[in-house]
């Protein structure tokens, strides 16, 4: 074949063209073959760092499963930490328990131990550091905790608040009312367990609760519930209608746990003991015998307290005392605990005071033998009436009495209302602070009890036996009985006392109940009782009866509760941690144990 000159010059710049083109395409073929395999392997980089992110933080959570599982086997292991921990440093906290080894999680820096997660073969690990700082005051417990996997970090802050009581806004053990404070004389039961015949007591339709409830017992409602139901009532129904429809908001009531109530509230009068740094850096303040507190919004407290000689105490048996003067001073001096208008103090805030009867063994510092009373104070009201004793304190306008003259105390009341010697806390105003008020017999809430500032302040009232509305009620004629001595059958009529009740607080009876003084007594409604905090007791208070005498409720839960405790308050026997906040804050560690 020929070809032209031209025709050949033609094919070769054609044939150049085209292997230029071969080798711009195989360029971009490598480009995009090498990009594909960078993005591959950057991938499979990212994914694995992923993963090793989210497992540090499932680490992170473990750290505080684990420290809480610890806290539920060992209620006192909130006081341990390590104080080389700047987080823990503030608090005081030791190493570990005394007894037992130490606990790795307790590690710091990069010579410091950590705990591997169970299953993980030791590839993912975790280390907290404890803040018991406000665990005295508000019940909480902070703990930082950092998950390790890899060379990944995340840090955790987590609140821990003790379950207990104040999670509801009303508690029972029984819904029955107590036999020793007017009920039918029984054994009280569990009536889903045994039937009994204690005097059983129902919601009624006017009533609203609004907040979370349970009891151990099973529940007659009628009314209206805003919040989550439960009951300890395993049957199906779990539950009792008092009347046809009443209102669930938040569902059906459900079953759930038994909680325990603690037998005594003695466990606070240690609170006050100055002898034991450890378990209690900050003492409260003690008072002896019937105390008279009065709240003011200044954010002091007026007390009255003729019996106490010292308000803090040391030892098992109370054999030594002391009087600082956060407590007020004892003594019939003007300004004292002893005097007629008593001691003026700051409140005692972040704390507790704890109201006990006179000691009746003479090494108590407290002791005073039956038959002496302090000055200006008697067994006796010196009322005709008062066949069931009582006291009266000074004289004239300043007097103090209980019961009040014509009054006729309830006598169905196991102890007796009014006791001389008792350890009884008489408590009303507002309060401007955070504090318990207990009681080892009685706490009466004798007027409105009200907070200065609803966001931040925070009461405790815990009653030994109950916790009492006062409602006194008084004779307009008197009867005697054939020897002419006074009888208390006679006419009843109320007190000129406000109608309407406030009370701000968390409210818990150990032994008895939460109740309205003479709530069957009356020509009519008293008003309206008003709780905005939370209840529990062991049997269920009455507050009025199904027809016109008592109080209408209204009932209303205080969040704050779900998060902070009053100072000092109550446990159950049986105690859990729950984490109240939780988040993700900036790591506290690297994965070599050093600081970021």
């Amino acid at each position: 074949m020929r070809y032209s000159v031209s025709r050949f010059l033609r094919w070769r710049g054609e044939e150049g063209a085209a292997l230029v083109m071969v080798i711009v395409l195989g360029a971009v073929m490598m480009m995009v073959a090498t990009t594909a395999v960078t993005i591959a392997v950057s991938g499979t980089r990212s994914s694995k760092s992923s993963e090793d992110w989210n497992a540090a933080l499932a680490a992170a959570y473990a750290g505080v499963e684990e420290y809480q599982n610890r806290l539920a086997n060992d209620s006192t292991y909130s006081k341990y930490g390590n104080p080389a921990s700047s987080f823990s440093a503030a608090s005081g906290s030791s190493v570990s328990l005394p007894t037992a080894p130490a606990n790795p999680a307790f590690g710091v820096g990069k010579a410091g131990t950590w705990a591997s997660v169970p299953g993980s073969d030791a590839r993912a690990n975790f280390r907290y550091e404890v803040d018991n700082s406000k665990y005295s005051a508000k019940g909480v417990l902070t703990l930082r905790s950092t998950g390790r996997v890899g060379t990944t970090t995340r840090t955790v802050v987590a609140d821990l608040k003790q379950k207990g009581f104040i999670d509801f806004l009303y508690f029972t053990n029984y819904e029955v009312r107590d036999p020793s404070q007017g009920g039918a004389s029984c054994t009280p039961s569990w009536s889903w367990e045994k039937a009994n015949s204690c005097t059983k007591i129902q919601f009624a339709p006017s009533d609203e609760m609004n907040g979370p409830m349970h009891s151990n017992d099973t529940l007659s409602l009628c009314g209206r519930f805003k919040g989550e139901v439960t009951t300890a009532n395993n049957k199906s129904p779990n539950f009792e209608k008092a009347c046809t429809s009443p209102v669930f908001e938040a569902g059906q009531p459900k079953t759930s746990q038994t909680i325990g109530m603690p037998p005594t509230n003695a466990e606070m009068k240690r609170e006050t003991r100055s002898d034991l740094p450890q378990d209690v850096p900050r003492p409260g303040c003690l008072y002896t015998g019937p105390t008279q507190i009065t709240l003011l919004d200044t954010g002091k407290m007026r007390v009255i307290s003729p019996y106490t000689k010292f308000t803090n105490v040391a030892g098992n048996n109370s054999s030594s005392g002391t009087n600082p003067a956060k407590c007020g001073q004892p003594g019939t001096t003007n300004g004292n605990l002893g005097s007629p208008g008593g001691a003026e103090i700051d409140v005692i805030n972040e704390n507790l005071v704890y109201v006990q009867d006179v000691p009746t063994t003479s090494v108590d510092k407290n002791y005073t033998a039956t038959g002496v009373y302090p000055t200006s104070f008697s067994c006796t009201n010196g009322d005709s009436n008062a066949t069931k004793g009582g006291w009266v304190f000074s004289s004239g306008a300043a007097a103090s009495r209980y019961p009040m003259r014509d009054e006729v105390a309830p006598a169905a009341v196991t102890p007796a209302h009014y006791g001389c010697r008792k350890g009884d806390a008489y408590v009303e105003g507002t309060l401007k602070g955070t504090m318990t008020i207990a009681a080892q017999n009685y706490v009466y809430v004798v007027n409105d009890l009200l907070y200065k500032d609803a966001g931040t302040n925070i009461l405790g009232l815990v009653g030994g036996n109950s916790v009492w509305v006062w409602n006194p009620i008084k004779c307009t004629r008197y009867d005697t009985d054939w020897r002419g001595n006074p009888t208390t059958t006679c006419d009843r009529s109320e007190f000129e006392l406000d109608a309407n009740r406030t009370i701000n607080a968390a409210i818990l009876a150990v032994a008895h109940s939460f109740s309205v003084q003479n709530y069957d007594k009356g020509s009519s409604k008293r008003g309206t009782l008003t709780v905005n905090g939370a209840i529990a007791q062991v049997f269920r208070g009455p507050v009025a009866t199904t027809g016109s005498t008592g109080y209408d409720k209204s009932y209303n839960y205080d969040l704050r509760l779900r998060v902070t405790a009053p100072p000092k308050f109550l446990s159950p026997t049986s105690t859990t941690y729950g984490v109240s906040q939780i988040g993700s804050v900036g790591n506290a560690y690297n994965a070599d144990g050093s600081a970021p």
